[in-house]
């Protein structure tokens, strides 16, 4: 949780969204839905007695929002706003008939002295653009990183890409405005010759400073013999849309499964979807007929969330049970208007495969989040499983989506109905789950490699 007044050091850029922007009323519009409806922010703020630092916070917001009259500024301003909750799976959208490009045209003019060893030149780390970091125009201290080369035809040479300010406590953060124009909040560390964006992007001072760590990626499902001793499984999505394709792969490869004593399950950029989609593959996995689920989820039910779930309780359903499920459900949300649901521990009972299957290794990466990052909890009771990566994106705390429309921005603001309760408190969120073996100095391409030798030593 965080506790940050931007200062006046908050970028102010020129004119990208035109003049037609009350800012001020769009995040007071946006905070009293927050208030009402947010799980992070009754579980953050309300149950943590945080209210008073979430005031004061609000408050700057409030003000500095009064200094704003274009929407690309009011935008970046509501993602800060936003990110006093670590809340990864809140966020924004833009409308889907408005082109957000077409207010990044205006190039930002800013001034030419260079007044500190963080200004200057640096280069994106796979190459692909160039930024120039240099003091903003209008005499506060701050940084805009402008676009110098590449990056067509998202970006143009001239164009902010990043909005640089400092907290109470003179940390470095930034507004990073990604490839969809949408603007993400990360903290920022720099040296001689790395600039780092959060945990995901780095900049270097020099082209041939680039370390490459390409991402091995692939969007398809894959099950394959590596060895004599270990097979293969790679599950890119757990949207329940693949639910049946996940289902159908493992019945068929099921005999080669367990014919072999190693299996190397691939999360890499996972970003999840939902519990049934895995648990199919669970049966292998796991080493006690008994499973208990690593979190348990809590729906906030305010009167707008309430109305909502009952308006969108059919959007999954397949089959008669599922709607009568659904049905159930939203008049158990009703039984408890105002609060938080309660949560029963319950334990599953699975009937385990029996095979050769003796060792497991599960792969991960940063991009690996939400309900895959439940799979690696869930897998890693197994005393077979050892995981190996890097740290998840850290996207777990908070679920179910209800989305609020801010017309006047063309923008969409999504919100957390329900927060995650962990048997242990564990924290992962905006700092993902660790593997056993990080791989992180590795190029990711080489991870795979790195894992089959791991479980094929004797």
């Amino acid at each position: 949780m965080k506790n940050i007044f931007i200062t006046v050091s908050l970028i102010f850029s020129l004119n990208l969204f035109g003049q037609d922007c009350d800012c001020l009323k769009n995040i007071t519009f946006l905070q009293e839905k927050v208030e009402k409806n947010q799980a992070s922010y009754q579980h953050q703020v309300i149950e943590s007695n945080r209210k008073d630092v979430y005031d004061i916070y609000k408050n700057k917001m409030n003000t500095l929002s009064k200094e704003i009259d274009n929407k690309r500024d009011c935008i970046g301003l509501i993602s800060i706003y936003l990110d006093f909750f670590r809340d990864e799976h809140s966020f924004i959208y833009y409308d889907e008939h408005f082109s957000a490009q077409d207010h990044f045209q205006k190039k930002i003019k800013s001034r030419k002295n260079s007044l500190n060893e963080f200004e200057g030149l640096w280069y994106f780390e796979d190459g692909s653009f160039s930024i120039k970091i240099t003091p903003s125009v209008n005499g506060f201290s701050k940084w805009l990183a402008i676009i110098q080369k590449g990056y067509k035809p998202f970006w143009k040479k001239g164009q902010v890409k990043i909005e640089f300010f400092q907290d109470e406590n003179q940390n470095l953060k930034c507004i990073y405005w990604r490839q969809n124009l949408i603007p993400k909040v990360y903290d920022v560390t720099v040296s001689d010759s790395v600039l780092s964006i959060g945990r995901y992007l780095n900049f270097y001072r020099n082209k041939t400073d680039n370390t490459e760590n390409s991402s091995f990626q692939t969007n398809n499902l894959v099950f394959k013999e590596l060895t004599v001793n270990t097979n293969y499984l790679k599950l890119p999505s757990f949207d329940l849309s693949q639910t049946h394709k996940i289902d159908s792969l493992i019945t068929l490869n099921k005999h080669f499964i367990n014919s072999k004593r190693n299996l190397i399950i691939d999360v890499i950029n996972n970003g999840g979807g939902g519990f049934d989609a895995f648990k199919s593959i669970l049966p292998y996995i796991l080493d006690s007929e008994i499973v208990e689920q690593p979190y348990y989820g809590s729906v906030w039910v305010s009167k707008d969330n309430l109305e909502y779930y009952d308006r969108t309780k059919y959007e999954y359903a397949e089959t008669e049970k599922d709607s009568i499920d659904e049905l159930k459900y939203v008049q158990f949300l009703k039984e408890h208007k105002g609060i938080f649901t309660p949560i029963e521990m319950e334990k599953d009972t699975i009937s385990l495969s029996s095979g050769f299957l003796e060792k497991i290794g599960v792969i991960f990466n940063r991009n690996t989040a939400s309900s895959a990052e439940g799979f690696i909890l869930t897998s890693s009771y197994s005393e077979k499983v050892k995981t190996f990566g890097e740290n998840t994106m850290g996207a777990v705390s908070y679920g179910d989506w209800m989305p609020i429309e801010i017309p006047e921005l063309n923008i969409w603001i999504v919100i957390t109905t329900k927060k995650m309760i962990f048997q242990q408190n564990e924290d992962f969120e905006s700092i993902g789950i660790s593997p056993n073996v990080d791989l992180s100095s590795y190029k990711e391409e080489d991870w795979i490699n790195i894992v089959l030798n791991n479980l094929e030593e004797k």
